[in-house]
């Protein structure tokens, strides 16, 4: 292979590894150090609840955003705090249009779930490059899903 050809690899190669980078867990902060949300009590996890509220401002804001924000979002998914609502719920998905990215009452049934829980049919497990976050996390977002999934 030639210098030439070996080179644009390398820059290639460094080029995925930055964005995979850029596009992880985000800055960390709100998070303890095993990458769970850091709640009200101090520890990871203790203060996240199955609400809107919550879990926007405990795990999709310091989680999702880094990437999932303004207009180059990946699949128009804006998860700051004055869309994500709208663009989550009941919102087919934009890489499996036949699941919706939260069904309503359907954890199992959310493209969400799928991507956090690295089962989707389409693309990588959330968030890109990890940290993932844990099974106590995802089965508060599966509870709030479960419960309808409440603009609370």
């Amino acid at each position: 292979m030639d210098s030439r050809h070996s080179g644009r690899k390398l820059a290639a190669a460094a080029m995925l590894g930055a964005l995979l980078t850029a596009c992880g867990g985000g800055s960390g902060d709100g998070l303890d150090s095993n990458g769970r949300p850091v709640g009200e009590g101090g520890s990871g996890g203790g203060g996240l609840t199955p609400t809107f509220a919550s879990i926007q401002a405990q795990v999709l804001t310091p989680r999702c955003t880094t990437c999932h924000a303004g207009a180059a979002a990946p699949v128009g998914l804006r998860l700051d705090a004055g869309s994500s609502y709208a663009l989550l719920v009941g919102v087919p998905s934009g890489e499996v249009s036949s699941l919706q990215r939260v069904a309503p009452g359907r954890p199992d049934d959310s493209y969400l779930i799928h991507k956090l829980e690295g089962r989707a049919a389409v693309g990588s497990r959330m968030p890109l490059g990890g940290p993932f976050l844990d099974a106590a996390t995802i089965a508060v977002i599966r509870d709030w899903i479960a419960r309808g999934a409440p603009n609370n």
